[in-house]
């Protein structure tokens, strides 16, 4: 008895597979409608009206899914909307996303919808903000193969970004004249004396120091590095004088915690074997924290500009 009804069990179950298994249409990605939606793209970012309506259905409707509450859109919505990026975005374009390409699907009932997985690119001509959007879109196709319906996913957050890049937001404040500013003062103070012990104080212990002009990019040197780089540079040469250049500024920007110090400097340095002098301009970006001990340091100077 209890084998008969084991047995039963596994018949009803590879049954209920059985039928829960069913083509439901089928994936392309070369198709008619693909060429289409190809074309669409196209006649969008050069701005063509006559092709766009030609490539749609007289009940056409959009949507942007990304919005709040998305509702249908006309026709008339996306060709004004061409019309704004190909008038306002330098280098405007709409093409496949990496290595992605689109998909045409052939549902039993519903028809044909190609998706496509691309990126919008450009640079405001207004503002140069750049855009590089990804967007996920869906076509929808009638049976006569006009696109009945589009569906259009991206980040509304980048689209905010750039509108709002038109108008003035406050993100800190600058300050002329602040107790931080000493800190990028006395930088190249004891630079000019040749104290490096008392240029290693200035630092945190774990602070990163980036050769911005004469190292690869993203690389730094650790403070203990800089001070014997720099106890090897005054084997070779010597400060004569360090001028500030205008007055340094301190940036305190918002909920960062830190303040960054930036500067300029015409330092003179001589060769201690020729004898030669030169003078070069140095810029300095420093970021201090609340205790006063720089954490990051970016130093722009010329190392050709070093006399030989």
């Amino acid at each position: 008895m209890k084998k008969l009804l084991l047995l039963l069990a596994v018949v009803f179950t590879t049954s209920t597979f059985a039928q829960k298994k069913s083509l439901n249409g089928k994936i392309y990605d070369k198709h008619p409608a693909i060429n289409v939606v190809e074309s669409f793209t196209k006649a969008f970012v050069e701005g063509n009206q006559d092709e766009i309506k030609a490539l749609v259905s007289d009940d056409f409707k959009w949507w942007q899914m990304n919005a709040m509450m998305p509702k249908p859109l006309t026709i008339e919505n996306l060709i004004g909307r061409s019309e704004y990026l190909v008038n306002n975005v330098i280098g405007f374009s709409v093409t496949n996303r990496g290595t992605s390409y689109s998909d045409a699907l052939e549902f039993g009932k519903d028809g044909v919808s190609v998706y496509a997985y691309q990126v919008l690119k450009g640079f405001d001509k207004n503002t140069g903000y750049k855009l590089e959007i990804p967007r996920n879109s869906i076509f929808f196709f009638d049976k006569k193969g006009k696109i009945s319906g589009l569906s259009v996913s991206d980040s509304q957050l980048k689209w905010k970004k750039a509108y709002d890049a038109r108008g003035t937001s406050k993100n800190g404040e600058i300050y002329k004249d602040h107790p931080m500013i000493s800190k990028a003062r006395l930088l190249y103070a004891y630079l000019e004396i040749g104290d490096v012990t008392s240029m290693k104080d200035l630092y945190s212990e774990d602070a990163k120091i980036y050769d911005v002009m004469n190292s690869e990019l993203n690389s730094f040197v650790t403070v203990e590095e800089e001070i014997n780089n720099l106890k090897e540079f005054f084997k070779t040469y010597e400060i004569l004088r360090v001028r500030e250049r205008g007055y340094p500024d301190l940036l305190n920007y918002e909920g960062g915690g830190t303040s960054t110090i930036i500067s300029w400097w015409n330092v003179t340095v001589k060769n201690k074997k020729s004898g030669k002098t030169k003078e070069a301009v140095h810029h300095s970006q420093i970021v201090v924290n609340d205790e006063g001990k720089i954490i990051t340091e970016q130093y722009y100077f010329n190392a050709s500009e070093l006399p030989n």
